[in-house]
């Protein structure tokens, strides 16, 4: 009894630990492939419908070529804007509106096109639109299921890395 309860735990736990993106092949594809563009050797993605420029990893990791390597970071809302703001070249944390423009719809876990927007985390990115009705916090998108909320801005979360096309 107790060999058969572990080794169903095990199971459960692996296929927690690895679970995969999960798309509904019944609802139309809110970001479809044939939206992006890859510039810049593949490290940086043009939305072809919003005409923004995406780096194409979460902030902490880096374009090897073929996949986002290194570990996306979790930043508080004010260490996120400045050190987006050390960046230059334009980058800039983005509005709640253009990152909720990469939500796609028919997928969790996460809820983004894959094809181009790698390094993605099934969890909450920051936005730089503050909450008008709470001081002192900001909107973010969660990437696992696709839906918007705020946090304090002592919160943690990751980045992705928006600037206007050049």
């Amino acid at each position: 009894m107790y060999k058969k309860l572990t080794v169903t735990l095990m199971g459960l736990i692996i296929s927690i630990l690895s679970h995969a993106q999960t798309c509904n092949s019944n609802i139309l594809r809110s970001t479809p492939d044939g939206r992006y563009e890859l510039l810049n050797n593949g490290t940086e993605v043009k939305d072809t419908q919003t005409d923004l420029v995406w780096l194409r990893c979460s902030l902490g990791q880096v374009w090897s070529g073929a996949a986002c390597t290194g570990s996306a970071v979790r930043y508080n809302c004010v260490n996120a804007l400045q050190t987006t703001k050390n960046m230059g070249n334009g980058w800039r944390l983005p509005n709640v509106k253009e990152l909720d423009s990469l939500v796609e719809q028919a997928c969790y876990n996460p809820s983004i096109n894959e094809t181009f927007l790698l390094g993605t985390v099934s969890s909450s990115y920051w936005s730089s639109s503050p909450t008008s009705h709470f001081a002192g916090a900001a909107w973010v998108v969660y990437f696992d299921l696709g839906f918007n909320t705020y946090y304090g801005n002592g919160a943690g979360s990751y980045v992705r890395l928006v600037r206007s096309e050049q």
